[in-house]
């Protein structure tokens, strides 16, 4: 083959080379009878940016071929495998997408590729290492190996490592399809069993008359520009300080999203108990900058209905509205809320505010104020449009 120096190749047109790619690279020169056999051989091994690209560069070798008297039977034929090969793998792709567990997604490729050898890793943060399908550390093949891995990343860390002879990588194709199909099953396999965790946890919350706790931070967009990076900190603390006073009295989270936190008890006095703790801890607490970090508490008792992906119904509306209509340091609660507790406990006194309007609830709804004596008791006016009584 003659030689093609830079300054020669940089005379040709793009017509004389198989493939262009989209930043103006060139490669497969097919200006002459000695370049087109080289492409006609390299063909299988060059990296395409997408299956339009390569097949182009395909009709134009082969056109070129015809044009300097090659037959390129050996190409073309390798090129009938190749395409038959590539189904076979979109098959074995489809295949997985429902599979779940390592095992059978071993077997599958396995039969799939006709390599038994083909072994999936997944990573381990715990152990820093691959485990294999029974959950053993597993070392990948040393380099000159027959058997290679494939190693998988995801968001710059190790995730994944698929096992196989080496043999596959000779064509890049079907090799790009099996590790994609891999990423893919592995990925749904993962959301699968969170999707699952879920819906378990879900399932396991209180039911029936259930009373529910929503707070929110109070100011928390100005506190959050006046902190800057130590808001997302601040957050967090607020965050274990519910969590602990939720837990220890028996209740359940069941959301938390930017600065509101939302939880369920099964019984109306751990819910009181736990909003108190709440706000005690809080005051407690010294925050950056010497800042006063409060919540709002809002508490309602109902009958809601609980779904695979969490409560639904008019109790969940009126909780998140009790909470808004107060201030930092406030528990209110709704009427069910009082005429669940009967008469409160010795230290503890509701006092009645009146009838509010809250955003989407219909009619006047009555609010009570938790009081007690280590607590602040006294507040603005509360953030809805009271109801005049008559």
């Amino acid at each position: 083959m003659g030689e093609l120096d830079r300054a020669k190749r940089s005379r040709l047109p793009d017509s004389a080379f198989a493939y262009v790619d989209s930043h103006g690279r060139r490669r497969l020169p097919i200006n002459d009878e000695s370049h087109v056999r080289n492409a006609l051989a390299r063909f299988s091994r060059t990296r395409f940016e997408n299956e339009e690209g390569r097949e182009s560069a395909r009709r134009r070798i082969v056109r070129a071929a015809r044009r300097f008297g090659i037959v390129p039977i050996g190409f073309l034929d390798g090129q009938l495998k190749s395409q038959r090969r590539l189904a076979a793998v979109g098959r074995l792709a489809a295949d997985l997408e429902n599979v779940t567990e390592l095992l059978e997604l071993e077997r599958r490729l396995r039969t799939g590729l006709g390599d038994s050898s083909v072994a999936v890793l997944r990573w381990s943060d715990a152990v820093d290492a691959y485990l294999d399908a029974d959950g053993r550390a597993a070392r990948l093949p040393d380099a000159g190996d027959d058997l290679i891995a494939t190693e998988l990343g995801r968001d710059g860390r190790p995730f994944a490592a698929l096992v196989h002879h080496r043999a596959l990588l000779a064509d890049r194709e079907v090799a790009s399809t099996v590790t994609a199909a891999v990423r893919v099953t592995l990925d749904n396999a993962v959301l699968r069993r969170e999707v699952a965790a879920r819906i378990a946890e879900v399932r396991s919350l209180p039911t029936g008359t259930v009373t529910f706790l929503m707070t929110d931070i109070e100011a928390s967009t100005a506190l959050l520009h006046r902190l800057g990076d130590r808001y997302a900190p601040v957050l967090e603390d607020v965050r274990s300080v519910i969590r602990e006073a939720v837990a220890s009295s028996e209740g359940r989270e069941v959301d938390a999203r930017a600065d509101e936190f939302f939880a369920a008890f099964a019984a109306v006095e751990p819910a009181l108990s736990a909003a108190l703790a709440i706000v005690r801890k809080l005051r407690a607490r010294a925050w950056p900058a010497g800042e006063q970090v409060r919540v709002r508490v809002g508490l309602h008792t109902g009958r809601p209905t609980l779904t695979d992906t969490g409560y639904v119904g008019a109790a969940v509306n009126m909780v998140a509205r009790v909470a808004a209509a107060g201030h930092g340091d406030q528990i209110l609660v709704s009427e069910a809320v009082a005429a669940a507790l009967g008469a409160p406990p010795a230290d503890v006194t509701l006092r009645r505010l009146g009838s509010y309007r809250l955003r989407g609830i219909p009619g006047g709804q009555p609010l009570h104020q938790v009081v007690v004596a280590d607590l602040r008791s006294r507040f603005p006016p509360l953030r809805t449009t009271a109801i005049t009584e008559r």
